[in-house]
Parts: structure tokens; sequence; C-alpha cells
């Protein structure tokens, strides 16, 4: 069985990881996707993550709702701690049933593979998927094949590009627009009832500034 893992902070999840996570599913005939939201992130400050980690773990359970193939997992957020994915992946392997696995990110994190901890060891575990917009140059990618000695465990899959993003998301919540259509139905309603991404607004729409700046 080949199965994806697909992580992230999921701050909040969105349309356009739903529809990477079909369509690589689709490409490489997967018969399961995982998705796994992070705890305390091991790449950025904690205090940059907006919604809890409870408040993401539940706008994953339903943005997946009603797919079959695809599941959650919490044990990054029940870990308590930041956890690379090199930690995360073996431990998914011990309690999931999989033969084949895949970890997928998109092409741009993947350009920025060797900042992440033991790259190379994570190849061996798993096949990177990097999830390529239609017209990426995937030369972007090819600082990365003299220095990974497992780089032909990358491999690039073209999705249907959509330009949403959390941080745009937030933004439209912070300035009182409507997200309807860019997250899923149950994640809006989570986001709405409990006015997620609302409180202490000044202080979220200087940092979002920063965040589009960095």
């Amino acid at each position: 069985m080949r199965v994806g893992i697909f992580g992230g902070t999921f701050d909040p999840i969105h349309m356009g990881h739903m529809i990477i996570a079909e369509q690589v599913m689709d490409e490489l005939d997967m018969q399961r996707v995982v998705f796994v939201p992070t705890g305390v992130p091991p790449h950025k400050d904690a205090s940059s993550v907006r919604a809890s980690a409870e408040d993401r773990y539940d706008m994953v359970l339903a943005a997946i709702a009603g797919n079959g193939r695809f599941v959650a997992d919490r044990i990054e957020i029940d870990a308590g701690r930041p956890m690379h994915t090199v930690e995360t992946v073996p431990l998914l392997k011990e309690r999931l049933p999989g033969e084949e696995w895949f970890f997928i990110t998109g092409a741009d994190e993947v350009s920025n593979l060797l900042s992440w901890k033991d790259p190379d060891r994570l190849l061996e575990e798993v096949v990177m998927v990097a999830a390529t917009r239609p017209g990426y140059d995937l030369s972007q990618l090819g600082h990365l094949e003299a220095r990974l000695k497992n780089f032909d465990r990358i491999f690039p899959v073209e999705c249907t590009r959509v330009d949403i993003s959390a941080t745009g998301i937030r933004r439209r919540i912070l300035q009182g627009k409507s997200i309807r259509y860019l997250v899923p139905e149950g994640v809006h309603k989570i986001i709405s009832g409990r006015g997620l991404y609302r409180a202490d607004g000044k202080r979220a729409r200087g940092e979002l500034l920063k965040e589009e700046r960095s």
C-alpha cells in the first residue's frame, strides 16, 4: 500500500492543501494520505502559529471528513515539543500499515531541503513529493543534486495552481472579509464559531506584515 504523509501547521488548512493531497494521491496511486498537523514548529517561532494545536487538529478533521482515504494523526501535537520530519516519519511507519511511503510538500519547501534536519536520512525513509504549480521551473531544485546522495528520491508532481495561502486567509479575517470557498465548509464553521484569527487584531496585523516581509 502506498501512503502519503502531508505535514504542516495548517493554520488554517485550506482548499489549496486539499487539492494538492487529492491530486498527488491520484497521480501516484496512493491508498491513503495522512495529514499531520505540527504541534510546536521546529523551524519557526511558536508564537507565529495563530490557532492552538487542538483548533488546528479539529480543522484538519473537518476538512478531511467525507474522504475515506484521508486520515489525520496527532503524533506531533501529542509530543508536546518540536519534532523534525525525520523523527516523525519512522514513528508513523511503525504505527500505520504501508509498504511505500511518500512525504508531500510544496516544491518551494523542497528547494529548502538542505535546511531540514538530516535530509538524506529522511529521503531514505520516504520519497519526497514536490508538489509543483504549472510552469514551475524545476531547475530551482537543481542545487540539491550535488548535495544530496538520495536526490533521485525527490519526485515532482504538477498540481492545479490555486493561489490560496494561510497568511492571506488570516488577513481577510482580520479585514472582516469572507473566506468562504477558500477553506472547506467545515473549517469555515470552526473558524467562525470559535472566532479564530480575530483576537488581538492590532498585534496580529503587525505580525502578518512581518511575515510578508520575511
